[in-house]
């Protein structure tokens, strides 16, 4: 059975109970669909089956989750989906799909290292008939892979540490091998930079692949995590390619936060980037997030990004209720996780801050006052800062689940929210789960 979801147009896209990476968007038939991984709470990297999700084009607030898919193993079949892919009982990885003629085709990869693809004949499955993605008469071997359509012929790119691509034959299963390249991605100095996560693009008339990359990731005591998604551009869909810039950097939403994965989509002439960043302290629980983009369709060029609370929207309404879960930012090792169905910000110390970004207050200047819902544990101060000024604080009191209320002074415009926590004190000083405000006019 569907389930359709309203996000209020927040970041993370789909509800905080849900855990899509790895995401591909592509539209078909009117609606945004997308196909990513499914993380399960506590667990690692995704699971055994995969969901899709999908929007109206017209309605980027409204997501349908149509149910599982495609499953490894049998372990699902209460939910209506039994073991699908016949080689391998091995967890389900990063899908892409493509449609040709009456088919769409998902396309997948998984745990131990090899790749599939099922079809259906509705672009959210259920997806049958799985077979084997080969080359030379042998599987391949390698993770996320990603299809592309020129004209009638279909291109396949996947690897890990080396970008790879190879044209499908008319089956659709088997690659041809006459037609494969080792290492399509080469950055400045010479080394390729590519850790994982391809994804095959047209802008324009240029030919660009979006990845996560290894390449001069300069967040503090980072090394070369692969937290960015970078693009990399070709006058030729067989290559070279050049790193051209970097579109988007994940780190600072989870103090664990490892990779990324993504992909860039115009929808009703708005380019967004499509990313994934993680939860619970944890390279994993990844939730779905997306950002509005510029891209130079002459050149095919993309600006850097910056992460938001606010997704699909220009900004959040200051009015309505914020999770503590939509911050784009955390500090001091605090972090987001599932907690009896909510899910607050935990392992809040002295020196920890939560940012959000972009609320927006209007034209005209008024005193606003800010309610929030917390759990206090040893107490402490609160400290709201609007665009990096601090504009109120606030002693954290009480016991239990309760709310407290600050006003702040006259403020307008869109402003970047943090609050930040002190105490004189080592320990836990509280859990914070939403907020919300009312102006006083």
């Amino acid at each position: 059975m569907n389930n359709v979801y309203h996000s209020g147009f927040a970041n993370p896209f789909l509800p905080l109970n849900i855990y899509i990476p790895d995401g591909e968007p592509k539209v078909f038939e009117g609606r945004v669909y997308l196909y990513g991984s499914k993380d399960m709470f506590g667990g690692e990297y995704c699971s055994h089956k995969f969901h899709v999700y999908s929007a109206p084009v017209d309605n980027l607030e409204e997501w349908t989750d149509h149910g599982p898919v495609l499953a490894s193993t049998d372990e699902y079949e209460g939910e209506g989906v039994s073991d699908g892919v016949f080689w391998s009982d091995g967890l389900l990885w990063a899908p892409d799909a493509v449609r040709r003629g009456k088919w769409y085709y998902l396309y997948f990869c998984l745990s131990d290292g090899t790749e599939g693809v099922a079809k259906s004949r509705k672009p959210y499955g259920p997806f049958t008939d799985a077979k084997q993605v080969t080359m030379g008469g042998k599987p391949i071997e390698g993770i996320d892979p990603s299809v592309f359509q020129e004209r009638d012929a279909f291109f396949y790119t996947w690897g890990q540490a080396r970008c790879h691509m190879a044209k499908l034959n008319k089956d659709m299963c088997t690659l041809d091998e006459t037609t494969y390249i080792d290492a399509l991605i080469s950055n400045e100095d010479g080394k390729e930079g590519f850790h994982e996560a391809s994804s095959l693009r047209k802008i324009g008339e240029k030919y660009c692949i979006i990845y996560a990359s290894e390449y001069k990731n300069t967040w503090p005591n980072r090394g070369e995590n692969p937290t960015s998604l970078d693009y990399a551009v070709s006058d030729q869909l067989t290559g070279p390619y050049l790193r051209s810039g970097r579109i988007i950097d994940n780190t600072g939403i989870d103090p664990s936060t490892w990779n990324n994965h993504g992909s860039i989509l115009k929808i009703k002439g708005q380019w967004y980037i499509f990313y994934h960043a993680s939860s619970n302290d944890s390279k994993y629980t990844r939730r779905a997030r997306v950002e509005r983009i510029r891209v130079d369709e002459e050149n095919g060029t993309i600006k850097q990004t910056e992460m938001t609370s606010s997704g699909f929207a220009y900004s959040l309404n200051p009015r309505k209720e914020t999770q503590a879960a939509w911050a784009y930012k955390v500090t001091g090792g605090a972090f987001f996780t599932e907690k009896e169905n909510f899910h607050p910000m935990v392992r809040i110390t002295s020196g920890c801050s939560a940012s959000y970004r972009y609320l927006d207050f209007g034209i005209t200047a008024h005193t606003w006052t800010l309610t929030f819902e917390r759990n206090i544990i040893c107490g402490g101060m609160l400290y709201v800062l609007i665009n990096g000024k601090v504009h109120a604080k606030i002693t954290l009191e009480g016991k239990d689940i309760n709310i407290q209320t600050v006003q702040l002074s006259k403020i307008k415009g869109l402003a970047d929210v943090t609050l930040r926590f002190e105490a004189s004190h080592k320990s836990g000083i509280c859990e914070l789960y939403r907020f919300w405000m009312c102006c006083k006019e």
